[in-house]
C-alpha cells in the first residue's frame, strides 16, 4: 500500500458525474440504483470513477457531446481518457458499486405507476451494463459490491487504489 499524497485533491462525484486522474485523487460519491465503475492502473496509480444513471440513452443518436449519466457514454469518456495514457486497457483493474433497488415493499404493494416494475430494475440493468462493457473490453473485475436495497457511499483513493465502503444504516 503506498502512503498519501502530502496533497490530497478531494473530488465529490454527483450523479452523471465522470472523473480521471492522478495518485493525488480521492473520489468519492454516494450511490442508490446509480453504478459506479471505478478503473485503476496498478503500477501508474491513475484511475478514475464513473457515476451513471442508466445504461444508455433512448436515441444514441444525440451522442455529440459525452454525458456521464449514461454507462455507454462514461465508458467512452474512460476510453478516451485512458487512449492519452497510451497503457493498454487491459491492464486497468475495475471495481463495480452501487445499483439498488430504492423501493421500498410498501412502494411495490402500492404499484400506483405502470412503469413501477421497469423503475425497479434500473439498478439490476446498470449492473448488468458494467459487468458487459468491463468483460466486453477484457477488463478484470477485482471487486463489486452490487445490488441489495441500501444506499452506500465510495472513497476511492487513486494512489492504492483502495476503495472503501459505507452503508447507512436504514431507521424505522
Amino acid at each position: 500500500m503506498m502512503d498519501s499524497p502530502n496533497e490530497v485533491r478531494d473530488i465529490f462525484l454527483n450523479p452523471g458525474d465522470f472523473y480521471f486522474g492522478g495518485p493525488d485523487l480521492r473520489l468519492r460519491t454516494l450511490l442508490g440504483s446509480c453504478v459506479s465503475i471505478v478503473l485503476w492502473h496498478p503500477k501508474k496509480k491513475i484511475g478514475g470513477m464513473s457515476h451513471y444513471i442508466l445504461p444508455g440513452r433512448n436515441n444514441s443518436a444525440n451522442m455529440q457531446i459525452l454525458e456521464g449519466k449514461y454507462g455507454e457514454e462514461a465508458f467512452l469518456l474512460f476510453l478516451k481518457e485512458i487512449k492519452l495514457t497510451k497503457l493498454p486497457i487491459s491492464e486497468f483493474k475495475a471495481k463495480i458499486f452501487g445499483g439498488s433497488d430504492m423501493f421500498s415493499r410498501e412502494e411495490e404493494d402500492l404499484k400506483l405507476e405502470s412503469n413501477f416494475t421497469n423503475a425497479k430494475l434500473v439498478g439490476q440493468k446498470n449492473i448488468n451494463f458494467a459487468k458487459q462493457i468491463l468483460s466486453d473490453h477484457s477488463i478484470s473485475v477485482i471487486s463489486e459490491n452490487t445490488g441489495g436495497s441500501k444506499a452506500r457511499k465510495i472513497f476511492f483513493t487513486v494512489w492504492d487504489g483502495e476503495v472503501w465502503l459505507e452503508t447507512p444504516e436504514t431507521t424505522k
